[in-house]
Parts: C-alpha cells; structure tokens; sequence
C-alpha cells in the first residue's frame, strides 16, 4: 500500500503541470500585455486550481481563457478591458448554467465556426510576436528560430516543453533581479474590445470548456466523475472568474485539452491540483518578494513563446480542415485574419461562409455535429 501511495503521489505531481505549456506562455503574455500583476495573476490562478480540485475532486484543469486571452494579446486590451470581460463572462456563465437543455444548444454551434475563429487567433498571435516593438532583427531571428526548434522537439517528445520553457523565463527574470513595473493601469474602456473578448469565449467555453471536458472526465474516471456536469462546470467557471475579475487575476476555464493533459501526465486525483496550486502560489511569492511587477524577459524570449502558441492555436482547426465543407469556411476565415488583422472581420467572414456552405448542402449527416 506505501508503494502504491508513493507511485499515485508521484503520478499526481508529475501530471500536475502537463498543462504549463498552455498556462504560463498565456498568463504572461496577459500580464506583459495588459500591465495587470503577474503575482496576482499567479496566485489567483493557484488558488482556483485548489477550489476546482476540492469541488470536482478530481485533477479537472485551469487554464486561460484562450479566445479571451489571445484575443487580449493581440488588440492591446488594458487591465481594466480584461477585468471587465472576465467579470461579464463569470456572470454570463452563471445564467447560462441554469438554462434548460443547455447542453444541447450548445451543440448547435457550428464547430467550422470556432475552429476558424481560433486558426485566425492563432495567426493573429504569430503577427503580434513578428512586429513587437522591441525586436531588432537578430532578435527576431532568435526568435523564429527558437520557436521552430521548441515546436519541433514538442512534436517529438510527450514533455510539455513549452510550459518549461516559459517557466524557466518567468524564474530567470525573477531571480536575475530584472523586474521591470507594468503598464500603467487603464481606467479606459473600448466596448468594442471588451465585445471582442466575450462573445467569441462563449461559443469556445461551451464547447470545449463545458461540454467536450464533461465528457472527457467521464472517458477517464468514469463512475468517479459524477460530480463532472454541465451545470457544475459553469457555476464554477461563473463564480471563479467573478471572484477572479474582483482581484484583477487570470480569466479561466476547464479545457477538456488540460484534462487530457494532466491525465495522460499521471494524474488522477484532486491531489494533483493541490500540487500545481501550491506551486503557483509559491510562484507568485517568489515574484512579490523579488520586487513584484514583471520579469524582465528578452524580446526574444517573449516573441518565440507568442510565436509557438500561435502555431498550436492554429492546429486545433484540424477536425474541420479533414472535412471538405471545413475548408471552405477555415480559407476565408484565415485569410481575413492575415489581410485584415480584425476579429470581428474573421468572424463575419466566417458566418457568411458557413451560411454559404450550408446553402449548397448540410454539411454533415443527421446526428453528425456541423
């Protein structure tokens, strides 16, 4: 019996940060964007690891908001935009939860539709990190070809790399005593950005965050996942992110891709939440007593982890790219992104072209999600 209690501990603090190669590269690329506190941002996210794990008990993830974040990251939202949409999801998410059928409506979203929307994020994302204002070009050079080799070696190996990468920068720039402060905070608000940021979450968190990690839980543990239910994951994301808003930390969600990660990283108990959480809120003390703002990181440290997560936002579009009728709404879709850099362009774009493919022939077969 110690035997095996030693060999799930260690399952459970290995799995635990499976998921760093999406939530680091993102929270601070939040933080660096908006100026918000990367010790808030930190310790808000350990925090809500801990809550989930007790309320689920089980190693259910926390991640970013992807839409919100990237989309936050490349219109240049200020801390008080992202506050004020993280705060309009939590309560939006709170109404939602308590809807009838709710989880068959939000099937009806075509999935053409959101995976387009997350290939132009994904492009965006790659833009920004070319043009950040600091890079010179052998920075940028640096750069590309980082991004390239980290993408390559992930590819290749089941580590999370990214995530270490990130988290060896953020402890870099704290201990090499490079904090610089962050932006000034911004009592400016732009309803168009803040717009940008909620309407598109909603589509992806109902999806991917709701329904998809539901039914991921219930693949894994099975019987243990009962507490894994639609009206559950949505009062937690509703609450958490309220709670969240109010302290200026990391708008979040339960991304079925997390769960897999953590899952397939040795986790199978809340105690994995537990681990991260603690080491999160570790973190978050590190960078207050080393003089709190942001890690002083290189442009081209910064530009190569933007860079990669852009590439791995765009590979979620490969369900609906095998798909002929996908492609024709995935084409345009990018191809707005990249000429017009305007979510709100990509989205209309993309509406038109799924209005369009659907009046030449439903796409997909009686029961079949479009």
């Amino acid at each position: 019996m110690p035997a095996v209690s030693s060999r799930r501990w260690l399952g459970d603090s290995a799995g635990a940060f499976a998921d760093s190669a999406v939530l680091f590269p993102l929270l601070l690329a939040l933080a660096w964007q908006t100026g918000a506190s990367a010790a808030v941002m930190l310790a808000t996210t350990g925090a809500a690891y801990l809550a989930t794990g007790w309320w689920f008990r089980l190693p259910i993830p926390v991640q970013p908001l992807k839409s919100l974040a990237l989309m936050a990251v490349t219109v240049g939202a200020t801390a008080a935009e992202l506050r004020l949409a993280g705060g309009l999801l939590g309560a939006i998410y709170l109404i939602i939860g308590v809807l009838p059928r709710i989880g068959e409506w939000a099937q009806r979203v075509p999935q053409p539709l959101v995976h387009g929307f997350q290939l132009g994020l994904g492009i965006l994302l790659v833009v920004t990190a070319l043009q950040l204002p600091a890079l010179d070009t052998r920075s940028l050079l640096l750069a590309v070809a980082g991004a390239v080799a980290l993408v390559a070696i992930t590819w290749r190996s089941h580590w999370p790399w990214l995530g270490v990468v990130a988290l060896a920068g953020l402890i870099w720039g704290v201990a090499t005593g490079g904090g610089v402060a962050p932006a000034p905070f911004s009592e400016g608000l732009r309803v168009g950005v803040v717009a940008l940021m909620v309407l598109p979450q909603i589509a992806l968190t109902l999806t991917n965050s709701v329904l998809a990690t539901e039914r991921a839980a219930h693949a894994y543990f099975g019987e243990e996942a009962a507490r894994v239910t639609t009206p559950r994951l949505l009062g937690s994301l509703g609450v958490g992110n309220l709670v969240v808003a109010a302290l200026g930390g990391m708008p979040y969600c339960h991304g079925s891709g997390g769960l897999t990660a953590h899952y397939r990283g040795g986790s199978r108990s809340w105690r994995s939440n537990a681990v991260i959480g603690v080491a999160l809120l570790g973190l978050a003390l590190w960078l207050v007593l080393g003089g709190g703002g942001l890690p002083g990181y290189p442009p081209a440290l910064q530009a190569m982890l933007l860079l990669v997560i852009g590439v791995f936002h765009m590979q979620l579009a490969a369900p609906s790219w095998r798909r002929p009728q996908g492609r024709w709404v995935l084409v345009p879709m990018a191809l707005a992104a990249l000429l017009l850099q305007n979510m709100a362009a990509v989205l209309v774009v993309g509406a038109l072209a799924v209005l369009l493919v659907w009046r030449l022939g439903p796409p997909a077969s009686e029961g079949e999600t479009w």
